[in-house]
């Protein structure tokens, strides 16, 4: 069962392991990533930036979608990170249901527009966020758990 669907570009990291994990206290952290997937020192690297405390598991899109939705983590709160809008709305046209994704981190890089703090977006990801929303999904940015809770599918549509 996914406890948590996020958009992260930077993958597995502090926030994700201290300040969400704590908080979730998810039985696997699972990083859908074709790109990722596809070397193994980088696997290597996300699933050991987990720590001791965590069990990760890197797979592609279309592993994860298709182990999720098959059943394979039922007996598991996941923690699900994707690396970007395209790939949070893949994951859904595999057939992952959500209701809410939490957009919490998209960082500045040229040519992208600031929407909060933790999230900024070019054009092409934008329309890839509208499209989600169409789709019914809440989108809220928030960096941590603590932090104010901001829906942002206002902004993108």
């Amino acid at each position: 069962m996914v406890i948590l669907f996020r958009i992260d570009d930077r993958f597995i990291h502090a926030q994700v392991v201290v300040g969400w994990g704590r908080r979730l206290n998810p039985d696997r952290i699972v990083l859908a990533d074709d790109l990722v997937n596809a070397e193994e020192w980088e696997k290597e690297l996300y699933t050991s930036a987990a720590g001791p405390d965590f069990k990760a598991t890197v797979l592609s899109l279309a592993e994860a979608a298709g182990q999720i939705v098959g059943g394979v983590f039922d007996s598991e709160k996941i923690f699900l990170l994707v690396r970007g809008p395209a790939e949070a709305l893949e994951m859904l046209d595999m057939g992952l249901e959500t209701t809410e994704i939490n957009v919490g981190g998209l960082h500045f890089r040229e040519g992208r527009e600031k929407i909060t703090e933790n999230v900024w977006v070019n054009e092409g990801e934008k329309g890839v966020l509208r499209d989600i929303v169409k789709k019914g999904i809440t989108l809220e940015a928030r960096a941590l758990p603590g932090d104010k809770r901001i829906t942002i599918n206002s902004k993108v549509v």
